[in-house]
């Protein structure tokens, strides 16, 4: 049997936007509708009402009025009165009636002469007017009673007259004032539901088209991807605010997630450049810097979003795994450069032996063999015993065999020793800064009439000193501290690279790189790089 899974029914968050957009502009059209509505048939209604008060006032105003409602057959008079104004003025019904509640004047004329009916009449009896709505011989309407005084005593009151509007034709009135209020909110009903889903599809957009449990999926997702990452990875805003840090860049920092987050990464990693990506939005790659004992490669990659920029994402990693491959690597390019330059020299050697026995000059072919094979061990011997990296070791015997070649005279100074590396430098970094520096001075006597290289390697106290000197030309002094900028080289274009690799190595390690033109001739560069990574910067006297 096969057992189907059904997939759960989830409404889309488009239609939830609409449904609920929709929802409350039609509970607050509503709402603001039955206000409205409200308030236009208490308007209508105190209208009536003060409608009928003011023709009620004005009948009780009338001589004519006041002068026969005592008379023997007033409703001979107040009849035609009565109906003559009712007519004029719209109202259901006019009713003089005299203190007796007798009606004097009524629209059945029927009923002139009868009393009123039972009705609550008590205000009106004690000289006051007021208005209601009631229910009496006719249909319900909203009335006016209004006392009448004698003509000829204001303080004696002789009947009232009731003026009323049929409470149906005032439901007509507002109705009529109503129906535009109708109207009104219906289109106002259809625009909100074309705005929600206008608001709704831009939304939906906004996000991608995602879903929130989407959403939440893809967010647990990244998280366990930014943790599984053996790389450390943080995101910034604009301002340089942390917003997200994997473990791993915790952990390289030093510091509890919840300590760097929302604090400016530039606290805990000083060197990073991140003002020019965000300003640029140019990405930086491969980038050393130094975090507590550590360095690390870091790249910045800018967030851009719709074309602007609204933050970075900073990946770095430990560089001692990447310094040990680089080291394998580095080490078996030099061996080989080393055998390379071997090669060629007892090739060249070899040569001149196998002359001289042609020759038969077989004591001079054996001294050779001697002086070259004695030569070549008390050096490499001795440089063996100072210097104890085997990298660094090979790259120089490397150098030495290449100067041999190119006619160069390279001289090691006697005192030249290192026993240990300082610092975090690696047999890499020592690479770089050597093979740079003695590559360029090689460079730099090319075409020198005196092909010179010194090379002097001195450990102190605090840190190791490395001196290259050349019998090159002079360096231009305009080109200062730009020397050790990329690019920047007075050699020609598209170079300048090899001194800025020294030069970040050193800053990188705490260290100083400078140069000066020797009163003699050529140029001498001087490193210095400290034991303590944490310890002061060398300053020259």
């Amino acid at each position: 049997m096969v057992f189907l899974c059904k997939k759960k029914f989830r409404m889309s968050l488009q239609y939830k936007i609409m449904l609920l957009t929709v929802g409350m502009v039609c509970l607050a059209l509503t709402m603001a509708g039955a206000l409205v509505i409200h308030h236009i048939y208490q308007e209508i209604q105190d209208d009536v009402g003060e409608r009928a008060l003011t023709i009620g006032r004005s009948i009780a105003q009338m001589p004519e009025v006041k002068g026969n409602i005592i008379d023997n057959h007033p409703s001979d008079v107040l009849q035609p009165i009565a109906e003559e104004i009712r007519i004029r003025t719209g109202a259901a019904f006019i009713v003089i009636s005299n203190m007796e509640q007798i009606r004097l004047s009524h629209p059945n004329s029927s009923n002139v002469g009868t009393p009123l009916s039972n009705l609550y009449r008590d205000p009106v009896l004690g000289g006051q007017e007021y208005v209601y709505i009631a229910k009496g011989s006719l249909a319900p309407s909203l009335r006016a009673n209004v006392p009448i005084f004698s003509i000829n005593d204001a303080n004696k009151q002789i009947g009232f007259v009731s003026v009323g509007f049929y409470v149906e034709d005032i439901y007509h009135m507002f109705l009529e004032g109503a129906e535009n209020v109708l109207y009104a909110l219906l289109v106002a009903l259809v625009l909100s539901i074309i705005g929600s889903v206008l608001v709704a599809k831009n939304i939906k957009k906004a996000i991608y088209g995602l879903e929130p449990y989407e959403i939440a999926t893809l967010l647990r997702e990244n998280e366990a991807t930014l943790h599984a990452i053996r790389e450390g990875v943080v995101a910034v805003d604009v301002q340089g605010n942390v917003r997200v840090i994997n473990n791993e860049a915790a952990a390289i920092i030093g510091r509890k997630s919840e300590e760097i987050c929302g604090k400016s990464i530039t606290k805990f990693i000083t060197q990073l450049r991140l003002d020019y990506v965000i300003g640029t939005g140019t990405p930086l790659y491969d980038n050393e810097q130094r975090v507590n004992d550590i360095i690390i490669l870091s790249n910045i990659i800018p967030t851009i979003v719709e074309g602007v920029v609204v933050g970075a994402v900073i990946t770095f990693r430990d560089r001692t795994e990447i310094s040990r491959l680089a080291e394998e690597m580095t080490g078996v390019h030099r061996f080989v450069d080393v055998l390379r330059a071997q090669t060629h020299e007892f090739k060249n050697k070899l040569h001149a032996v196998a002359g001289l026995i042609q020759l038969g000059s077989y004591e001079q072919a054996v001294d050779l063999i001697i002086e070259s094979y004695a030569n070549n061990q008390s050096e490499f011997e001795k440089m063996r015993y100072n210097i104890k990296d085997a990298v660094t070791f090979g790259l120089l015997v490397g150098k030495m065999s290449r100067a041999r070649e190119l006619g160069i005279q390279f001289v090691i100074t006697p005192d030249t020793v290192m026993q240990t590396l300082p610092g975090q430098l690696t047999s890499g970094d020592m690479v770089i800064i050597l093979g740079n520096l003695i590559e360029n001075a090689t460079e730099a006597v090319a075409t020198a009439k005196i092909k010179k290289i010194l090379l002097s390697i001195k450990e102190e106290a605090a840190g190791i000193q490395i001196i290259v000197q050349n019998s090159g030309p002079w360096i231009d002094e305009g080109l200062g501290d730009r020397i050790y900028m990329r690019g920047i080289s007075g050699k020609g274009s598209n170079r300048g690279y090899g001194l800025a690799l020294v030069s970040e190595k050193v800053q990188v390690n705490n260290g100083l790189i400078s140069h000066s033109n020797l009163p003699e001739g050529g140029v001498e560069f001087k490193v210095w790089i400290p034991y303590n990574s944490k310890g002061d910067r060398y300053e020259e006297n």
